[in-house]
């Protein structure tokens, strides 16, 4: 298998029981350390909006509602006293920005509550640009629901599990779902429930058992780019809303406070995931299509970086990189270096090729002068910050004067190979 930086090309089985045995887990979250979700990797939406949906809750932030205990993640939603009345409380957590998967095999082992009734749990995933394009145009993966209106009235609320994808198509909202009524109750014990993308489909599990797939090939599900660009992921216990059927906290039965624990979160390889976010530790291990290519500032006319990811001929990770630069008259210049990436960053010692004057190259007058370290911090495949200390050469020379996070986007990738032989 080969690992990409933080995109991670992985391929995996059509059922869950097929999956290979060798399958890594590629990220995770076990929930082991700490007293809440860790901020590096979760967001908390919060507030009472309703959220599209005529829930009753109000999402916080509170220990009370979120929390890390004996190795679960538990969101608890509670009924609390407020003025005169009560108050229904409860969390939504997200990685978004933090942890994004485009494809991949996505795994969660969780235990509901009792449901009846008028809770809904919820395992789920958004695009990453939901907060440019907003929803549906992002795309909805929901990999498990519990407690809607048809399974209380079918007295399964506890047993019947729904996934549904939601997307955009002709500027109208569609979806398609199924559901899988289990032979036991889902809140008596901790169950796997389990999500296979792929760039050709959509398989959802529980404990094993299909419950819903759908074909997301081009020529079968129509304008359904939502489900093949990065999502993020989203646990939460909503009270009442659609789902449910019950829009009044008097309708509410279920018992309270509730507690949804979660014993882990994993990505696992599966062949064709791409893996990406501030939280994901940039794996420079190998060669690296998704962050070699070339970067600019669109504020910056004739600036651009080209840099290559690969391995020297110890196999050392090592990246090279050629700036394209101008000195403070204007002139064009054209720096060289190299670095060994650590994490999400990238330290390169640029040198001044000072015999390469406007285009003309004679071997044997160049004097590679220092020429500054520069600093690149990637966010993800496709976004970093660029710093420069200039040397005192190029300082006093070509006039270059230091850089500080300066904005970098991807323009488009380049092919990868062996660094050996570059210097």
């Amino acid at each position: 298998m080969k690992r990409f930086i933080s995109t991670l090309l992985l391929m995996g089985a059509a059922t869950l029981l097929a999956n290979p045995a060798s399958a890594e887990i590629v990220w995770s979250d076990e929930f082991d350390s700490g007293s809440t979700p860790d901020t590096r990797t979760w967001s908390y939406d919060l507030g009472d909006n309703g959220w599209g949906n005529r829930e009753l809750q109000d999402y916080t932030r509170s220990p009370d509602n979120a929390r890390i205990e004996n190795g679960n993640l538990v969101i608890t939603a509670r009924e609390i006293p407020w003025g005169e009345g009560t108050r229904l409380t409860s969390a939504r957590i997200r990685t978004q920005d933090k942890v994004t998967f485009k494809y991949g095999t996505v795994e969660a082992r969780i235990r509901v509550p009792n449901l009846a009734d008028g809770l809904w749990p919820a395992f789920w995933t958004l695009g990453n640009n939901f907060s440019e394009v907003g929803w549906p145009a992002c795309g909805e993966i929901d990999i498990v629901e519990m407690g809607s209106g048809a399974a209380i009235s079918a007295g399964v609320v506890n047993r019947r599990v729904g996934s549904t994808a939601h997307w955009e198509n002709d500027d109208s909202a569609v979806n398609y779902g199924q559901f899988l009524d289990a032979t036991v109750n889902l809140n008596d014990d901790f169950h796997t429930f389990r999500l296979d993308w792929t760039p050709e489909s959509i398989t959802t599990y529980l404990d094993g058992h299909q419950v819903w797939v759908m074909d997301i090939r081009p020529q079968n599900c129509t304008d359904c780019s939502e489900f093949h660009q990065p999502h993020f992921l989203i646990l939460n216990l909503a009270v009442g809303g659609n789902y449910t059927g019950l829009l009044t906290e008097g309708q509410i039965t279920a018992p309270l406070p509730a507690e949804m624990h979660v014993d882990y979160v994993r990505i696992i390889d599966n062949g064709h995931t791409e893996l990406g976010g501030s939280a994901v530790p940039l794996d420079f291990g190998g060669t690296s299509p998704a962050y070699s290519g070339s970067w600019y500032n669109e504020g910056q006319s004739g600036h651009g970086f080209s840099i290559e990811f690969g391995t020297d001929m110890e196999n050392t990770p090592t990246a090279v990189v050629y700036w394209y630069n101008y000195d403070v008259n204007g002139n064009p210049l054209f720096f060289t270096g190299a670095g060994e990436p650590q994490g999400n960053t990238l330290a390169v010692e640029f040198d001044s090729p000072l015999g390469m004057i406007y285009g003309e190259f004679d071997p044997d007058t160049v004097t590679r002068e220092e020429g500054g370290t520069g600093v690149f911090e990637f966010q993800d495949d496709s976004s970093a910050t660029f710093s420069y200390t200039p040397s005192d050469f190029t300082s006093s020379a070509w006039g270059h004067t230091p850089i500080e996070s300066l904005p970098l986007v991807k323009l488009f990738s380049i092919p990868t190979q062996s660094l050996a032989g570059h210097n």
